[in-house]
């Protein structure tokens, strides 16, 4: 039997996740709370027992894990993030039998609908405790799979994926988002012949197959000739926002910055275009199982509200700007 246990341990993946993020001895030591010997002396430790590199030195300083490193740190960050989920779930119900259940929403990190949807919650089910989950932003369906998050929130077309339950929760449409000084600003409908030359950024709708751009809208009515793909969604945002360029975007993802005046939307053709949004569940799971009520709870809120997403949960920090 001992011959089967593994040879690394809890802080050995720990050490590897934490340079995987940081890049440095010294910064994971601080990550982790340790001293840098201390996570030296884990990770030739966890080299010597697997008789594998597992760490290598950057060309600018500090380090970078082998692919053997990558494969354990991929690894890690599940089996990390699981435990930790494991421990929180264990608290709450010691703490009052509360059920934690964990919603990820893919594509954009956006979540300043979720106050109001949280307060209605805690009036429909109040034994459930939500806790978010980052992973499922790119990878919605293989997050639910694994077991990273229970609930997701999916914008797109329903996928011919097994053993997942689909709950439509509204639909909304598909706008450019510019500065309010850009010069498409003065534009009603803002297409791809209007974008033309002007610098349009993108980001992935999903790493998930079948949710990409083309796959969802089509292709463009003429070239984009400047386009320029950004890792996310916010830094396209924030990019667009200094007037640097244009992005489509779902109207409810940009409106904090509609409402505070920073942005402007258009239409991109004269009949509306608007995707779906659904709430995703693991057929799996009971109808009454924390999963369950969980998205039960999205689709009774999302009926309360004519566009649910679209719902601010704080109060935006300036008057709207004129040219809206």
């Amino acid at each position: 039997m001992a011959g089967m246990l593994p040879r690394l341990n809890l802080n050995h993946l720990a050490v590897l996740d934490a340079l995987a993020e940081t890049g440095t001895l010294t910064a994971a030591a601080t990550r982790l709370g340790v001293t840098q010997s201390a996570v030296s002396h884990r990770l030739r430790e966890a080299e010597r027992r697997l008789g594998a590199r597992l760490t290598r030195r950057a060309p600018g300083g500090g380090v970078t894990l082998t692919p053997e490193g990558d494969k354990l740190r991929d690894f890690a960050a599940r089996t990390l993030g699981e435990l930790a989920r494991l421990e929180r779930e264990i608290e709450a119900r010691q703490s009052g039998d509360r059920r934690l259940v964990r919603l990820g929403q893919a594509t954009y990190s956006r979540w300043h609908w979720l106050p109001d949807f949280l307060a209605y919650l805690a009036e429909r089910a109040p034994e459930l405790t939500v806790d978010l989950s980052g992973e499922a932003t790119a990878r919605p369906f293989t997050s639910l799979a694994e077991g990273a998050v229970d609930v997701v929130t999916v914008y797109g077309r329903p996928a011919a994926m097994p053993r997942l339950r689909w709950f439509r929760l509204g639909s909304d449409p598909l706008v450019v988002a510019m500065a309010p000084a850009h010069r498409l600003a003065a534009e009603r409908i803002v297409d791809s012949r209007v974008i033309g030359d002007d610098r349009l950024f993108t980001y992935p709708i999903s790493a998930e197959p079948g949710f990409e751009w083309e796959a969802l809208l089509g292709r463009p009515n003429a070239p984009l000739r400047n386009v320029r793909a950004m890792p996310t969604p916010e830094a396209a945002i924030d990019l667009i926002r200094a007037g640097f360029g244009v992005g489509l975007f779902s109207r409810w993802a940009v409106e904090p910055e509609v409402a505070d005046g920073t942005l402007v939307t258009r239409a991109t053709s004269e009949e509306e275009f608007a995707l779906d949004w659904w709430t995703v569940m693991r057929d799996s799971d009971a109808e009454d199982s924390p999963a369950g009520r969980l998205a039960q709870g999205l689709l009774a809120w999302s009926e309360r509200h004519r566009n649910p997403l679209r719902t601010l949960g704080f109060e935006t920090c300036e008057e709207p700007r004129k040219g809206r």
